[in-house]
């Protein structure tokens, strides 16, 4: 019996070795074939892994499909937040504001850009140009970019109105805020987060500061996709109709373009 047993571990070993080999092989044949034909095979496959999705959800049970939303691919609020950026990316040029690091400025201002600083209010951030607190006393010049870019900021902020009146203090004469916030979504507790945001909520916030008729609002989602994301579904999961579709009662996120008076 000892004998058999340990024949039937010899045969597991070389069936785990053959396994392995087969999958670093795959993975090699992976990142040799062109980026084009990869995409196009992901999106045949599309259908299918869609099934293989709800077909998980419904083993899961109460539970989310990962507790990291990032591990299954782009966040459905990141592709939302892309979308609202690359419609305003004119708005991106001259003396810019980002906050933590570069996500987005460079990308989206391209060569209209000449000039980007990055606010943390942590002096060992090691991607910050400006150290300062928005809420508190601070040395930043009013009348100083011609945009600021502050996404998945505000929630995070117990002054709210102190920070925007602030951001609308450093915006130069014409200058444009670009903000994006949550709405329906997981609340991420290692973040500590403050606060989510319906489109009347941040318009009236922003509308102390900004003149109502300089503030443009955006929502992006719709009942599916806010469901979706609750149980940590990606971007991958839906169509690009069902992620396109806004109903702003089910609003994913919340975005709005703010622009100082001359």
């Amino acid at each position: 019996m000892s004998q058999l047993t340990e024949i039937q571990q010899q045969i597991l070993s070389r069936s785990r070795n053959s396994i392995n080999g087969t999958k670093k092989f795959i993975n090699r044949l992976k990142r040799l074939l062109p980026v084009s034909y990869k995409q196009s095979i992901k999106q045949k496959l599309k259908p299918l892994l869609m099934l293989k999705t709800r077909i998980e959800l419904l083993t899961v049970g109460m539970h989310p499909l990962a507790q990291d939303w990032c591990s299954r691919g782009i966040n459905v609020h990141r592709i939302y937040l892309e979308q609202f950026l690359q419609s305003f990316a004119s708005d991106i040029k001259g003396h810019c504001l980002e906050f933590q690091e570069d996500s987005y400025t460079s990308h989206y201002g391209s060569g209209r850009v000449t000039k980007l600083d990055i606010l943390n209010k942590e002096q060992a951030h090691s991607n910050a140009t400006i150290i300062a607190d928005l809420t508190q006393p601070n040395s930043l010049p009013s009348n100083t970019f011609n945009c600021i870019i502050c996404t998945y900021v505000l929630h995070l902020i117990p002054e709210i109105d102190r920070t925007i009146a602030e951001l609308y203090r450093i915006l130069k004469p014409g200058g444009v805020l670009l903000v994006a916030v949550p709405d329906i979504t997981i609340n991420h507790s290692v973040y500590n987060e403050l606060w989510r945001f319906t489109k009347r909520g941040l318009y009236f916030l922003l509308a102390k500061s900004f003149k109502p008729e300089n503030i443009t609002m955006k929502t992006y989602g719709n009942s599916l996709v806010a469901a979706g994301e609750l149980r940590g579904m990606a971007a991958f999961d839906f169509t690009s109709t069902q992620l396109n579709y806004n109903d702003p009662r089910f609003a994913v996120i919340v975005c709005a373009r703010a622009v100082k008076s001359n």
